[in-house]
């Protein structure tokens, strides 16, 4: 399982290992199973490096402050393949200290957040206290059953996952020649090629997916017309949104008629629709205003009500607080598909950035762009607002894959695929 690591708070995560179990480092099998400490590494850098997670290499090298790595120090790695399990505890507790966030937590585990809001039965994630102690299940993600030629392994980025967010799902293959394909509650696959080895795909998990486990059917086509199917599930598990009720006047509530909001919602599914071959961006996403703007006044997910109405929807994306003038910048590679004003979103910038992926930047003041302009990381889209359907001047910003709306925070927080 590839980590994401949220670098420049590595220093508030890394202390939480110091609380993990101890026990004698093997001896190394052979030289290549040993690490010598260069000057400047981190036990965290150097398990990205080698693909291992943070908390085993701890545990292996009897580290009581993982911290406190010197030059020169040799470190013994877990070979891939080893059979660790009865050698290490299968749940590790972690006491919550100040400056940590579940994310964080999960992150620096290598442990999907999912699980562990599932084995602590956190019904609000966002409201974990200093002190508290949270059960980190260190087990190996759910057996996919036996895969067939040539099919070598599959692996899911998130096996429990929250309503909202971005599942990555991983290929390897032994026929070079095959071509993937796959479904994911009735809703086609498109793999691209990883730049190591394999193929990788995304699937938006609705924010209000029905919890419960749901296949994911991949299928590879081989040279002589033959296909082979394999499984791999994924356990949707409730997210920690709550409720907000929104108040708007008679003329803002104008904007909430059904054939105005028909109309714009088929005009954006058109452009939603489209799936390009390749993907356009590049590790993780930027804000998408400067970092010294970054005031996040509505979640991703929260369920709403309109002037006291039945909660039938949710936030679809976030929304970020400011002044009107407030420059919006482009946080990842793309092309425009649409820079136009819309009646219920106001002045709006949406942008292509490849294999079904999409972001939109609704109610700015005014747009710089055009249709079909190429835009790279940092470009200025435009300006923040108060036009559309709003209560007040903010921008809202929406990530759709496949046109299901995900949470846009996740793709600055990770590195997707």
């Amino acid at each position: 399982m590839r980590k994401v690591l949220v670098w420049v708070l590595i220093t508030t995560a890394m202390t939480a290992v110091a609380a993990l179990p101890v026990r004698a480092a093997p001896p190394p099998q052979a030289p290549e199973t040993v690490y010598v400490v260069q000057p400047g590494d981190t036990l965290i850098e150097i398990a990205l490096r080698f693909n291992l997670n943070p908390a085993e290499l701890a545990l292996v090298n009897n580290l009581p402050n993982p911290d406190l790595i010197y030059p020169g120090q040799a470190l013994v790695l877990p070979q891939p393949g080893e059979n660790q399990e009865a050698d290490r505890p299968a749940v590790l507790t972690h006491t919550v200290r100040p400056g940590d966030t579940l994310f964080l937590i999960a992150q620096h585990y290598g442990v999907p957040m999912g699980t562990i809001i599932q084995a602590n039965h956190l019904s609000n994630p966002d409201l974990i206290e200093v002190g508290q102690t949270l059960q980190i299940p260190l087990g190996p993600p759910p057996d996919t059953g036996p895969l067939s030629p040539p099919f070598e392994a599959i692996s899911l980025s998130e096996p429990v996952i929250i309503q909202g967010r971005t599942l990555v799902v991983r290929v390897d293959l032994s026929d070079p020649t095959a071509r993937l394909s796959g479904m994911f509650e009735g809703r086609p696959l498109f793999f691209a090629p990883a730049p190591d080895h394999g193929y990788w795909t995304i699937i938006a998990i609705h924010a209000m997916t029905e919890p419960n486990i749901y296949p994911v059917v991949i299928t590879a086509s081989l040279a002589d017309g033959s296909t082979v199917e394999a499984t791999a599930n994924v356990q949707v598990i409730e997210g920690p949104y709550g409720v907000e009720n929104i108040q708007l006047d008679e003329t803002r509530s104008a904007l909430l008629d059904e054939t105005l909001l028909e109309q714009e919602r088929q005009k954006l599914v058109a452009i939603w629709s489209q799936v390009s071959e390749r993907p356009r961006w590049e590790g993780p996403f930027r804000y998408p205003v400067d970092g010294a703007n970054v005031r996040v006044t509505s979640q991703f997910g929260t369920r709403r009500s309109y002037n006291s109405g039945p909660v039938a929807s949710f936030h679809g994306g976030a929304d970020f607080g400011g002044g009107v003038g407030t420059p919006v910048y482009a946080p990842a590679a793309g092309v425009v598909a649409l820079a136009e004003p819309l009646t219920v979103r106001g002045n709006a910038v949406v942008i292509d950035h490849g294999m079904g992926l999409f972001s939109g930047y609704w109610h700015l003041d005014r747009s710089v762009v055009s249709a079909g302009q190429e835009v790279q990381p940092g470009d200025l889209l435009g300006y923040l607002g108060g036009t559309g359907l709003v209560t007040g001047p903010h921008l809202h910003w929406e990530m759709r894959l496949q046109g299901i709306a995900v949470d846009p925070l996740q793709w600055v927080q990770e590195t997707i695929p």
